[in-house]
């Protein structure tokens, strides 16, 4: 009697047919989808993200890491949605610990759940004011440096030490003779002096810093709008690649 033979037709058949493995995120892959990420929560006001959304997502991060999106390397919109889902568990867990953190993505999933600082930059490109409201935006800085040099004109009127002197004069002039009061007055005159240089000094360094920080504001305005601009660059690019590959794909003979 014949041993009845192995089914290696049907494992063979079987391994042919199995679902290849994922490939596992890189560093960088992870880092860009954090930051596109953030960026499409930040568009959409942190709000919850559509299929079509978390689409443009894997499209950025194709892109930014310099994948066609329709290459087997590239992610797809659900495994970015995974991929955050798990990131976000990680982060807390790691927010429960005490002491430094060690986990290289702490610092970006700390980002993306606090929400950006700065109000400046947490304005989607749609919401930028039109060119006619500069106007506006130079009446305001001019409204600004006004304000200063007033803080600055009150600081060297002489009324001011006037005002100081003549109220340490009359206590003087109660509480010492006449040769006393003139050399107290005289001191007391000093002082003054020295305490409107110092009010005029602190002035003049508020307006330094005030001017240093519209200028950083107005910096910071100008490379978000520049990284916005290239960014839907990107993703008009790589939806013009997939195209092409669709039409190339389908219009063959």
């Amino acid at each position: 009697m014949a041993s009845a033979s192995p089914p290696t037709t049907t494992t063979a058949t079987n391994s042919a047919f199995k679902k290849p493995q994922p490939l596992p995120w890189t560093h960088e892959e992870t880092v860009h989808l954090i930051q596109a990420y953030q960026e499409k929560l930040t568009a959409v006001r942190r709000g919850q993200l559509k299929s079509s959304q978390w689409e443009e997502v894997a499209v950025t991060v194709s892109a930014r890491c310099g994948y066609d999106h329709t290459e087997p390397s590239s992610k797809s919109a659900l495994q970015c949605r995974h991929k955050i889902e798990k990131l976000r568990q990680r982060y807390r867990s790691e927010s429960q610990r005490s002491g430094p953190h060690s986990w290289p993505y702490f610092h970006l999933m700390d980002s993306l759940e606090r929400g950006p600082l700065p109000p400046i930059s947490a304005r989607p490109i749609s919401h930028i004011p039109p060119p006619h409201d500069h106007d506006s935006d130079h009446e305001d800085d001019s409204d600004r440096r006004n304000r200063l040099q007033s803080i600055d004109y009150i600081l060297r009127r002489p009324s001011v030490v006037n005002r100081f002197s003549g109220k340490r004069r009359r206590e003087e002039l109660a509480h010492a003779d006449d040769c006393g009061d003139e050399e107290e007055g005289g001191t007391g005159r000093g002082l003054v002096s020295e305490l409107a240089a110092e009010i005029r000094a602190f002035a003049e360094r508020f307006i330094g810093m005030e001017n240093l920080k519209m200028e950083v504001m107005k910096d910071t305005e100008r490379f978000r709008m520049e990284m916005e601009n290239k960014r839907i660059e990107l993703i008009l690019e790589s939806q013009r690649r997939i195209v092409d590959s669709i039409e190339r794909t389908f219009g063959s003979p």
